[in-house]
């Protein structure tokens, strides 16, 4: 195991080590709740989940990063709900203020856009966009990790630097999502520490897709894994900053193959990819074999499992990949 204040190393296998029947059984305040929202299929129905259920923090995407550079607002479109359902509109944001505390703006992007971008004019933008609509803040989530090179990294951080200061300024709120890694080393540029002196109120790590690192039938977050690195993360950021980023998702793919296809939980119970299918004791997980696909599933039990488990630790944050088509806790 790694020193828990340096996160150039992780587990791996020792990852299924930790299992549900592991976690403490005491009795905790609950967790302040985020959630991501995105526009479209198939995440429709995401606005009646937080319309019935207590969610603090609504992460709502409503701009892209182009890959020229341009950062697009996407608005939602009556006529084409399937593709636009929860993107932007006055109505949208008046009913998110009415069913959160506080409302981050999710910017979505990858490495060719941030190559190509001008970030001194996103950053106005951002800021005046949250400003004009009266809402918390601006959560970034630049990804593509393993393209990223030194020099983009170097200004993803300049920029995050600009940003946090102006939103900070004008009393609003910096939110970024980081990777995690399953590898001794890191493969990325990423390293959290260099953000604990930046100004950002919101530091979350995406604890789940373990999945890409180890194929088809692998789950989506260990438990062991995710202790692992909520450990590290406390260290480094406290409790105040930090939200633990966990899965309500589940994908179908090749047994022990990277054919693999993110799903909602509807989805996959709609393929028969739920019923009967065996509990994983190392991640909580739903996972069943049909043929040689395989699907692997978060349900409430799952995730509340992971809640418990973080909470345990002395996580007060918790945001969760995604509202629509999934379970909630």
């Amino acid at each position: 195991m790694f020193s828990i204040a340096d996160t150039s190393s992780v587990l791996s296998h020792p990852a299924f080590s930790y299992t549900v029947s592991d976690i403490p059984s005491i009795n905790l305040a609950p967790s302040k709740l985020q959630a991501w929202v995105y526009y479209g299929a198939p995440a429709q129905n995401a606005s009646d989940v937080y319309k019935n259920n207590a969610i603090d923090v609504l992460r709502v995407q409503y701009f892209n990063l182009l890959d020229n550079g341009d950062l697009k607002l996407i608005k939602e479109d009556r006529s084409d709900l399937f593709s636009t359902k929860n993107a932007y509109s006055q109505e949208n944001v008046r009913e998110l203020k009415q069913y959160s505390q506080e409302q981050l703006i999710t910017v979505s992007g990858h490495v060719t856009g941030m190559r190509a971008t001008n970030y001194t004019q996103i950053v106005r933008t951002l800021v005046d966009f949250v400003k004009e609509h009266n809402m918390t803040g601006i959560d970034i989530d630049f990804e593509s990790f393993n393209k990223w090179t030194a020099r983009d990294y170097t200004k993803y951080k300049d920029f995050i630097q600009a940003l946090g200061t102006e939103l900070n300024q004008a009393q609003r709120k910096l939110a970024i999502c980081g990777p995690m890694w399953t590898s001794k080393e890191s493969p990325f540029q990423w390293k959290y520490e260099d953000f604990k002196s930046l100004p950002v109120n919101y530091v979350t790590p995406m604890v789940y897709d373990y999945q890409w690192d180890y194929g088809g039938g692998s789950p989506i977050t260990p438990l062991g894994w995710l202790k692992t690195w909520t450990e590290t993360m406390l260290k480094i950021f406290g409790k105040n900053r930090l939200v633990i980023g966990i899965p309500s998702y589940g994908y179908l793919a090749t047994k022990g193959k990277y054919d693999i296809k993110n799903l909602t939980l509807q989805q996959i119970k709609s393929q028969n990819g739920y019923k009967d299918g065996k509990r994983d004791p190392s991640s909580g997980e739903v996972i069943k074999t049909v043929g040689n696909k395989v699907y692997v599933s978060n349900d409430r039990e799952s995730m509340v499992t992971k809640r418990k488990l973080v909470e345990s630790l002395g996580v007060s944050q918790i945001s969760v990949w995604h509202l629509g088509g999934n379970d909630w806790f």
